[in-house]
């Protein structure tokens, strides 16, 4: 009897014995996983704080290659400042390459079309660029250079299907007593805002009526001397003074024949400051010179004009504006009368972003030899800039004649250049 119940008591054991032996060694299994586990984690953790230390090493590095690079130009940017103002200029070493020009190339292109057949709008001419077809309105091909510390020169020939012109060519003397700087040569005069302004840089396609019918399409110039004073500053930011005589002629006001055919022009210019990003100019003209080939009688040609720019100087790639608005007045004096005529023009030009910049300009003007004669006209454009060398231009035109037909005008522009004078105005 007795070992029959150890038997049964064996029996019912023994299964616990097992459980028991089983859960010690999953417990022992589990405490090895954990341990192979808590391993894994360092080694991790390891790993990932070599790479926090390489990271860190690596952007010590590029900072402090960065700053070498920064010392390294301005090192170099210093000694070639000091090789500049050290330099020396001798006869005998004209033929340095550091002495040669700038040369620059530039072309402008258009295509018009306009509504008006008459010969007056549809033929290019001295007051107008025609319409119908694709033109070359010209090369130009540029020079400027330093000549010495004391001088610049800067030339420019346009090339067209009409021939070869000195646009510009003179030399410039600096930094003179009383202020002056002296100009010799053939130039553009210093009259109004826009007169000094080659085509490819005008804000719209054309000159506004008013320079056109008084000075032409190529504005007001020829060869003479011309004398820029800086005054000294009163109320104004900045007075400027230019006193100039040149010969030469321009359609309609001053005579291109005679013996002597000189044109005075003078220029007084007020700067002011408003603020870090808005500036304007006030501007008095005047221009004076015989209009036939006796050098009998004479024109006086007086201007008042006003430009107003704003331009933050974080944002000025992207947004601006710039009003200029002139008036002009012609007193001419014939045989037998003395016709006095006028006209004006006021134009917009707003940067929308970094690429494009829309304009708008309207102007009148009475024909300075008959002031019975007047047009009036409107133009709005958009201009694509692919880069500081290349811009396209739309534009639409309307003029409204008392002595021939109305026009309207679609332009489109093509404008690029190669060497460092781009489309700035100068």
């Amino acid at each position: 009897m007795r070992p029959l119940y150890r038997y049964y008591m064996m029996i019912f054991l023994m299964p616990c014995l097992v459980l028991g032996q089983s859960q010690q060694m999953a417990t022992e299994d589990f405490r090895q996983l954990l341990k192979e586990q808590n391993l894994r984690v360092d080694e991790l953790e390891k790993i990932i704080q070599e790479l926090k230390a390489k990271i860190e090493k690596t952007e010590k590095e590029d900072a402090m290659r960065k700053l070498l690079e920064e010392a390294q130009r301005l090192a170099s940017q210093k000694k070639e400042e000091k090789a500049a103002m050290d330099r020396k200029f001798h006869s005998g070493l004209r033929q340095q390459s550091a002495l040669n020009p700038n040369i620059s190339l530039g072309g402008d292109y258009y295509f018009a079309y306009g509504t008006s057949k008459s010969d007056y709008n549809r033929l290019p001419s001295e007051v107008s660029w025609g319409t119908g077809r694709m033109f070359l309105r010209e090369m130009e091909f540029g020079l400027q250079s330093a000549l010495d510390p004391f001088s610049r020169g800067k030339v420019f020939i346009s090339f067209s299907r009409e021939g070869v012109m000195l646009e510009e060519g003179y030399i410039e003397l600096l930094n003179l007593p009383l202020k002056m700087n002296v100009k010799l040569g053939e130039y553009k005069a210093q009259f109004g805002n826009l007169n000094r302004y080659h085509d490819h840089a005008l804000p719209q396609f054309e000159r506004p009526l008013v320079l056109t019918n008084f000075f032409g399409t190529t504005s007001l110039k020829g060869f003479g001397i011309a004398a820029n004073f800086l005054l000294p500053s009163i109320t104004a930011s900045e007075n400027e003074f230019d006193l100039e005589v040149i010969t030469g002629g321009v359609r309609h006001s001053f005579t291109d024949q005679g013996k002597h055919n000189l044109i005075f022009v003078t220029h007084l210019k007020n700067y002011y400051d408003l603020n870090r990003s808005t500036y304007f100019e006030i501007g008095f003209s005047g221009a004076m010179g015989k209009n036939d080939p006796t050098e009998t009688y004479r024109t006086i040609v007086g201007g008042a004009d006003l430009t107003l720019k704003w331009a933050p100087p974080d944002r000025a790639k992207y947004r601006g504006i710039e009003w200029r608005t002139e008036f002009l007045y012609s007193n001419r004096k014939q045989q037998d009368q003395t016709i006095s005529a006028w006209g004006f023009l006021s134009s917009v030009q707003c940067r929308l972003n970094a690429r494009w910049l829309m304009s708008g300009r309207m102007d009148y003007s009475q024909l300075p030899w008959d002031k019975g004669l007047e047009e009036k006209g409107v133009a709005l454009c958009f201009d694509y800039w692919q880069s500081e060398f290349v811009f396209f231009r739309f534009q639409y035109t309307y003029i409204n004649r008392n002595f021939d037909e109305n026009d309207s005008r679609f332009i489109f522009q093509t404008n690029w250049a190669m060497g460092p004078h781009k489309h700035e105005a100068y």
